[in-house]
């Protein structure tokens, strides 16, 4: 292969993986953030088909003043009260408790 198409290979693929990362690396670090009062928190039990079997899943939800109606954790859940100031992250369809401030 002669230098000046060894030279094009490198250099196009070079382009190509930098084109691959840059776009990786802006969806990894894309998010947004939900801030409000809580106003209502809620638990249900969903149904779930699974092939033969239907099983229950639980959902936890938070309203907030600002609108949003969220599906959070367990560990979210339990952690905020009614009435708290909660800012949460969301990033590929997951969502974080990031801050909160109690009422009291």
């Amino acid at each position: 292969m002669s230098p000046t198409k060894t030279l094009l290979t490198w250099a196009s693929a070079l382009f190509f993986l930098y084109a691959a990362w840059s776009g990786y690396i802006d969806q990894e670090l894309s998010l947004s953030k939900v801030e409000g009062r809580v106003l209502q928190k809620d638990y249900t039990e969903i149904a779930v088909d699974r092939g033969m079997n239907v099983q229950t899943q639980p959902r936890y939800m938070l309203r907030l003043s600002s609108g949003e109606n969220l599906s959070v954790s367990y560990p979210d859940f339990h952690s905020v009260e009614q009435g708290d100031h909660v800012l949460f992250i969301k990033q590929h369809g997951t969502v974080n408790l990031y801050e909160k401030k109690s009422h009291s």
